[in-house]
This record gives C-alpha cells, sequence and structure tokens, in this order.
C-alpha cells in the first residue's frame, strides 16, 4: 500500500511537473504575445504621428505659398459669370471683386449693382459652389458717390497685377480686390504677407504706392 502511495505521488509530480512546463510555456508564449502587440500598436501610433506631422507641415507649407502661385479651378472671369447666374441676371455691373482665403477655403467675394438694388455673393474658388448670396435695395443710389462697373476687358489679369505687385518686393500674395480707390481710379489692392501691400492702376498696372 505504501509503495502505491508512493507511485501515486510520483506520478503527481510528474504530472505537476509537465503542467508547470506547459504553464512556463504559456507565460512565456502570452508574454512574447503582449510584446509583439505592444510593438505593433507603438508602431502604428507613430506611424499616425508621423502622417498627422507631415499632413501639417503640407498646410503650412500651402499657407506660405501665395496665391501668385495657385491654379483655381475657377477663374476670375468664371466666378463674374457664377455671379450673375445666382440672381438670374446676365445684366448685373460688377463694382468690386475679391480673392481671400478663409479657413483654408479659397473664395471670390463678388459685389455688384443694377439699377436701385445691389448684389452681393462669395463663391468658392475650386468648386464653383456659391456659398453666400444677398440681394438687397440701393437706398443711397441718390448719392454723387455710386457704384462704377468694372470693365473686364480694359484691366489687366489677377495673375499680372501680383507679378508687378511683387517685383523688387519680398513675401508673397495673400489676397487681392479689384475696385475703385478713394479718387475714383479702378486700381487692384494687392495684399502681400511678408512683403509691402500694394495698390496700382487695374488698367495699365503701374504701381500707385507700396
Amino acid at each position: 500500500m505504501k509503495f502505491k502511495n508512493l507511485k501515486l505521488g510520483a506520478s503527481a509530480i510528474a504530472l505537476a511537473t509537465v503542467l508547470t512546463a506547459c504553464g512556463g510555456e504559456n507565460a512565456q508564449q502570452a508574454k512574447e504575445d503582449a510584446k509583439d502587440a505592444a510593438n505593433n500598436t507603438e508602431a502604428a501610433v507613430t506611424e499616425e504621428v508621423d502622417k498627422t506631422k507631415e499632413n501639417v507641415e503640407e498646410k503650412i507649407d500651402d499657407l506660405k505659398t501665395g496665391i501668385e502661385e495657385k491654379e483655381f479651378a475657377i477663374s476670375l472671369d468664371d466666378a463674374v459669370a457664377k455671379f450673375k447666374e445666382a440672381f438670374d441676371d446676365d445684366s448685373i455691373e460688377i463694382s468690386s471683386v475679391e480673392l481671400d482665403e478663409d479657413d483654408g477655403k479659397y473664395t471670390y467675394d463678388i459685389e455688384g449693382f443694377k439699377e436701385n438694388k445691389e448684389y452681393e455673393a462669395s463663391i468658392d474658388a475650386e468648386s464653383g459652389e456659391v456659398l453666400a448670396q444677398e440681394e438687397e435695395n440701393d437706398h443711397d443710389n441718390d448719392d454723387s458717390d455710386d457704384d462704377v462697373a468694372i470693365d473686364f476687358e480694359k484691366i489687366i489679369s489677377p495673375k499680372e497685377a501680383m507679378e508687378k505687385a511683387l517685383e523688387n518686393n519680398k513675401g508673397y500674395v495673400k489676397s487681392y480686390e479689384i475696385d475703385h480707390n478713394d479718387d475714383g481710379k479702378l486700381v487692384y489692392e494687392i495684399d502681400v504677407e511678408d512683403g509691402d501691400d500694394v495698390e496700382l492702376d487695374a488698367e495699365t498696372g503701374d504701381i500707385i504706392h507700396k
């Protein structure tokens, strides 16, 4: 009986040894799996951080690039045409146009008039979508300082105006506006970032002042 108990005890010890060995192997495998998972997670996080960093750097570089370097899907002429389409009236005269950026989106802000009404609209420079529009009566129509129409056939192109504005000037163009100044002259007002803003004659391209 004693020997039987010894045999059973030996078997139990052997089984315990096997289970311990298996348990050790499982623990080691679990440890390795956890380590691999941690490494994979770290690699995924690092990759995501790198992508985010690249996107931020691209946006910063894009903001440092002036509109003189950009080619928009919607040209100035396209924007004017879409402005008139928005109000379903091709006879509206255009009094001012501004191309500017707001929160990464470039838009044409256009103002026009006809008889006793004034019109305003914002048009996406890439999609051509009319983002906002407004029509109202011109209560100041009797004033001597009435709106004056832009003759687009007589003015130089925005590209040429920006190139002239950057001659002997540092920086890049943030925005431009075509409008009449206080003297009644039709001008390009060029907003130059990190440089001197420029006002130039919209017809001749001559610089009026920086």
